[in-house]
């Protein structure tokens, strides 16, 4: 009997995905662990692995096809085997199936500065061998001013190609070109030839860069971005409560532990993880969540680790965290982020979270307060580490001092509770060797 492969959740906030490309074609066989298709989801384009072994029966989700979390894409039987009645069923599910547009001669526009009424090709996943490390800003740039990227070395996290480097490349061309009839693949062998770029008849008014003001469409994970902020903003009651921590013995731990091999680039961050970890498993409340009338109380202890991009963020998830070696938190956390910031995270890592950490302490920022993510009742928001004079035990002196604000759901969490999950942290960074114990 045919097994139904369905749209899986992604992420945390992903409720349908558009397929990008399909690696397996009908027919070929298909083993366990096999990439089946790209998903482009709300945050990321992530593969779909096969659980099963046998041939691709029937694709019922084409190229462009917008389906469904947890609907029929595709069917993995025996060879030979018919797909059967589920066939015309599965493809009735297909929501909608994105069609190229139409050629449109764009607007005169300066390459910093593209009129709303521009259309932004989007580029069509190549083979893996062929795949450019490209932002999708960068990638849409590149497509509208008809620059090359192939030649470039990009800026970006890992050398990806990021919007800057393809403004530097196009310089001062001021126009932007006809907009090719349909997508074509950014690759390393088809880019190169494509058309220079053809200037807008110069009849036609030419707005100067120095007069236009900037309009840009936003990127997927950008629009996804502010609808979360907003569904956050208008459901989620929140409200904050910081601690002020002095982290000198943390610091002093860090560097002891930082010349073993086991923990090869630790961070504060990768301390700062296991430290909540802790401070979640002794006041549970603040990793539960609001479902529906009710408080959700997760049995692990999932910490989302927000990660900055050059056109967004990602959090992908570190599991377990109260359970690990901080060896492990290290090796895992590294690996994690690595992925986010490259951009093929693997399409586990953006589920499950239970708790989230924000941390700009690279920045000069003393404190600031996070937005909860939905899904979620707490986010704990990390400021800069800084110099400042403390008083202890009656004693004027200089320490290292690190603030911490926890944003709260006030639907399930109090004063109190918030207060005992700061004052828990605190006890336990103030402490550090609590953290390997």
């Amino acid at each position: 009997m045919a097994i139904e492969i369905k749209m899986p959740q992604l992420s945390d906030t992903m409720d349908q995905g558009t397929i990008l490309t399909w690696l397996i074609q009908e027919g070929e066989t298909v083993e366990r662990g096999d990439a089946l298709a790209e998903v482009a989801t709300d945050k990321a384009d992530l593969e779909i692995e096969s659980f099963h072994d046998g041939k691709l029966l029937k694709v019922l989700a084409p190229v462009g096809a917008k389906v469904k979390v947890g609907e029929v894409i595709a069917l993995i039987g025996e060879a030979g085997e018919v797909a059967g009645e589920s066939v015309a069923s599965a493809k009735s599910q297909v929501t909608e199936v994105v069609q190229p547009a139409a050629p449109v001669v764009a607007a005169s526009s300066s390459v910093s500065s593209f009129s709303s009424e521009i259309p932004v090709a989007s580029a069509v996943k190549a083979d893996e061998s062929e795949r450019l490390r490209i932002s999708p800003l960068a990638r849409n740039l590149a497509q509208v001013t008809g620059v090359d990227v192939t030649g470039i070395n990009g800026s970006g996290e890992g050398g990806r190609i990021v919007k800057r480097d393809v403004e530097a490349v196009a310089g001062n061309v001021k126009q932007v070109a006809v907009a090719p009839a349909s997508p074509a693949p950014i690759t390393r062998s088809s880019v190169s030839a494509a058309p220079a770029a053809t200037s807008v008849s110069s009849a036609a008014p030419v707005v100067s860069a120095s007069a236009a003001a900037s309009n840009e469409p936003l990127s997927r994970m950008r629009s996804a971005i502010a609808a979360l902020m907003v569904e956050s903003k208008t459901t989620i009651p929140h409200f904050q409560m910081t601690t002020r921590v002095m982290v000198d013995e943390l610091m002093a731990l860090r560097n002891t532990l930082k010349s073993l091999p086991q923990y090869e680039g630790i961070t504060f961050n990768h301390l700062l993880l296991k430290a909540v970890a802790l401070a979640l498993r002794a006041v549970p409340r603040i990793n539960a969540h609001y479902k529906d009338g009710s408080l959700v109380q997760p049995a692990d202890i999932n910490i989302g680790i927000v990660t900055a991009l050059d056109d967004g963020l990602l959090i992908p998830v570190l599991k377990s965290v109260d359970t690990l070696s901080l060896s492990d938190v290290v090796g895992e956390a590294k690996g994690l982020v690595q992925r986010a910031r490259s951009g093929r995270p693997k399409p586990t890592d953006l589920v499950g979270a239970t708790f989230s950490v924000s941390n700009v302490g690279n920045l000069q920022v003393e404190s600031f307060s996070a937005i909860i993510s939905p899904g979620q009742g707490a986010i704990l928001a990390v400021g800069a580490i800084q110099d400042e004079a403390v008083v202890v035990g009656g004693t004027l002196k200089a320490a290292k001092v690190m603030r911490l604000t926890v944003s709260v759901d006030h639907r399930i969490i109090d004063g109190v509770v918030g207060g005992q999950f700061l004052t828990e942290l605190n006890r336990i960074l103030s402490n550090p060797v609590l953290i390997l114990a």
